[in-house]
């Protein structure tokens, strides 16, 4: 643990899955671990892979533990993807959405227009409706009619109250086995999010820490952007699976809320 390094830090880097809760149940008292985030001066954004809920629900759900926030605070996925198409497509482009009815939403609501056929990009995403016609209509924009291919992240699982899920890898997966094109890839461990949320908030890259449940996506994006790393472990890793990583995250603890008195008592 470098302490000094960790002294500077301003502001938390939130996942929400398997950090914050499990599907429906909190991970701890939110109420109480926010209460404590609050009185130690340290901001607090989010930034999860997950695109199927807009910022607007994200803070509903977690108002249902007693946890108020803004749609400022959010940097998913999706809100990313957002940046990331205005930056790459600044006449705006058509958009096939192989995802949620929310992450189709939160596009239209910001000006982009979703469509059927002739896109000029297919964004694959978690679909809970998945089936053979979407895989085929994304396939068809890409080989046919050209469409650049995006994905919100690569997940291959999130967990659920009833155990662990398929993730919106899935679905970039079946779109990539059939058109044998890579997707620019929106979700951590690119750092778009993260820069966005640095950007936004006036933060430089030793003033915010990236704190998640997985390695693979949540701190390997830390690393990538330079950042200090928090990994929680009450979610996909395990203590047993820590063991393996390299290089290590600047640190380790149970949940957020130990996390959070590790950074109080520095």
């Amino acid at each position: 643990m470098n302490i000094s390094a960790l002294k500077k830090v301003k502001a938390l880097f939130l996942d929400m899955d398997g950090v914050l809760w499990t599907d429906k149940k909190e991970i701890g008292n939110l109420q109480e671990v926010f209460e404590a985030i609050k009185s130690s001066g340290l901001k607090v954004l989010f930034g999860s892979n997950n695109a199927t809920r807009t910022p607007e629900e994200y803070c509903e759900k977690l108002a249902s533990f007693g946890v108020h926030v803004s749609p400022e605070q959010f940097f998913t996925s999706g809100i990313a993807t957002i940046y990331q198409l205005r930056k790459d497509f600044p006449q705006g482009p058509k958009v096939y959405v192989f995802g949620s009815p929310s992450l189709k939403k939160l596009l239209r609501d910001n000006g982009f227009e979703v469509t059927e056929e002739n896109a000029d990009v297919v964004l694959a995403s978690l679909d809970r409706e998945i089936n053979y016609e979407k895989i085929s209509r994304a396939m068809i924009e890409i080989c046919e009619h050209g469409a650049k291919f995006y994905a919100t992240n690569t997940d291959s699982t999130f967990v659920t109250e009833n155990g662990w899920r398929p993730g919106g890898g899935v679905m970039v997966n079946c779109v990539e086995t059939c058109t044998g094109v890579k997707p620019f890839v929106i979700g951590k461990p690119n750092t778009v999010m993260i820069k966005m949320a640095c950007e936004a908030n006036g933060l430089s890259k030793d003033e915010i820490m990236a704190v998640g449940d997985r390695y693979e996506t949540d701190i390997m994006g830390g690393l990538n952007f330079g950042c200090p790393t928090g990994l929680v472990l009450s979610g996909y890793e395990t203590a047993e699976t820590l063991s393996k990583l390299d290089p290590k995250p600047d640190l380790v603890c149970k949940d957020l809320a130990e996390l959070v008195n590790t950074l109080q008592n520095l």
